[in-house]
């Protein structure tokens, strides 16, 4: 999978974005970084956490990035970001754009053009069926972290598979110590899980039986991947 960032222009830019690319930004495949402050370079942190977060889906990533004049550190910390990423995955290929203009909407939308990211190919509700012919899929995650349904939609299932196929549930932080009795009242309703544990108590082998299909794991792009595969799985 190719991902591109656009790291560290002005707003516009991001509106130039918006239309002929919001599908790729909602599955993930094109990613916008913020500047830190107007017509500065771009937020750094954020940049590496959402790298990190996609680097085991990508084979190829590429990085238009705004480069401030005088200031060329800015490319050598984004060369170690992604250096870094190798680490996580040996395969990986990038490269970096740098762009002095932080307005140039031209500039960014011919690099990622250029760049050949695929068509969407989404994940429709005929398929989720093949795997549970009915109902909806209970799926929680805790307050503040990414959301399920996000995550499902960057995974690039259809905005009407997630509507008619899944149920969120939220968790505030802190009110962990109903969760696992509220779960077992779900099962009643909720025939399948998906879990998003960090921050949350860990599902009890209890709980996991009172469904016919628990996905577990750490964040919800772990689950959300778990799930997929399954899904896909002839």
């Amino acid at each position: 999978m190719k991902i591109a960032f656009v790291a560290g222009f002005y707003d516009p830019v991001k509106e130039a974005l918006d239309n002929p690319y919001s599908e790729h930004q909602a599955n993930g495949s094109l990613v916008w970084i913020r500047q830190n402050e107007l017509h500065k370079e771009a937020d750094l942190t954020l940049l590496s956490s959402r790298f990190i977060d996609g680097v085991n889906r990508a084979d190829t990533v590429r990085v238009v990035l705004h480069v401030p004049r005088g200031r060329q550190w800015v490319v050598d910390s984004v060369q170690g970001i992604l250096e870094r990423g190798k680490d996580l995955n040996s395969a990986l290929e990038f490269d970096i754009v740098p762009l002095e203009n932080d307005g140039d909407r031209d500039g960014v939308l011919k690099c990622i053009a250029d760049f050949g990211l695929a068509v969407p190919a989404h994940v429709e509700s005929d398929t989720v069926r093949t795997k549970i012919p009915s109902g909806k899929v209970l799926c929680v995650s805790l307050d503040g972290k990414t959301s399920i349904l996000d995550a499902l939609q960057r995974a690039e299932f259809a905005p009407e598979t997630i509507t008619q196929c899944f149920d969120e549930e939220r968790i505030e932080g802190g009110r962990n110590s109903g969760l696992l009795q509220m779960l077992a009242s779900r099962s009643l309703r909720y025939r399948y899980l998906i879990y998003a544990f960090d921050g949350l108590r860990h599902l009890s082998p209890a709980i996991k039986h009172k469904f016919v299909k628990c996905w577990n794991e750490a964040n919800a792009a772990k689950v959300v991947a778990q799930f997929k595969k399954w899904i896909l799985e002839d």
